[in-house]
């Protein structure tokens, strides 16, 4: 089954340059009211088609061309490898890394699992590592990195890389809170997932890129 994931074209934060520049503080703004750490300039967006990227320092926004520290040229890598993203959320948080210091991400949460599909491990925060990280297949795209603490969220717009992140921190408290009563009872399973219902949810979730259950 094939179904339609990602915004094609988000109209609340690329019709203009200072649209994106609005939603891109807007946004990392509300992951801070989550408890999620925004890194310097660990958020950044473009329009897309274009090269030049507007990086957020975690109270502005500012226009960058030259990436002149490790954590710019960690986005510019991401967004070379990967065309289709035009929206990059770094953030540090300690609920995801306590939910994943085992290595596992269990299925506890429906909307994580339909939505984020593959999330990747790893130990290594080079910006090299990252940006093959972020490659994944054109049909299960690559949404979620994870280092430790530091948490990589990719999208095709702001707004989506940001629900990707929140959904993700959603999932670290549904786990938290599992372990704290004994474990998951009712895991999530691929037949559980493959019914009519879960195939409405993921096809009306976002709409636009293509991915494979």
């Amino acid at each position: 089954m094939i179904y339609f994931i990602g915004n094609s074209f988000c109209r609340l934060c690329q019709s203009s340059r200072d649209a994106l520049v609005k939603e891109l503080t807007i946004c990392s703004k509300g992951l801070a009211c989550r408890g999620l750490l925004l890194v310097k300039h660990g958020a950044s967006a473009r329009l897309p088609g274009e090269s030049n990227v507007v990086f957020h320092d975690g109270s502005t926004a500012i226009l960058e061309c030259i990436y002149d520290d490790e954590e710019m040229d960690l986005h510019a890598r991401v967004y070379k490898n990967r065309p289709d993203v035009n929206s990059i959320l770094h953030v540090k948080s300690p609920m995801i890394y306590a939910a994943t210091k085992d290595g596992m991400i269990d299925t506890v949460h429906a909307e994580a699992t339909l939505v984020l599909s593959d999330i990747v491990l790893t130990e290594d925060n080079s910006p090299s590592n990252i940006s093959r990280a972020a490659v994944g297949e054109p049909l299960r795209p690559i949404r979620i990195i994870i280092c430790k603490d530091e948490v990589y969220s990719i999208g095709a717009c702001i707004h989506e890389s940001r629900a990707f992140m929140e959904i993700m921190d959603e999932w670290a408290r549904v786990k938290a809170i599992s372990n704290a009563l004994g474990g998951a009872r009712y895991p999530i399973t691929l037949e559980r997932l493959r019914s009519v219902g879960s195939r409405y949810v993921r096809a009306i979730k976002f709409g636009g890129r293509l991915a494979r259950l």
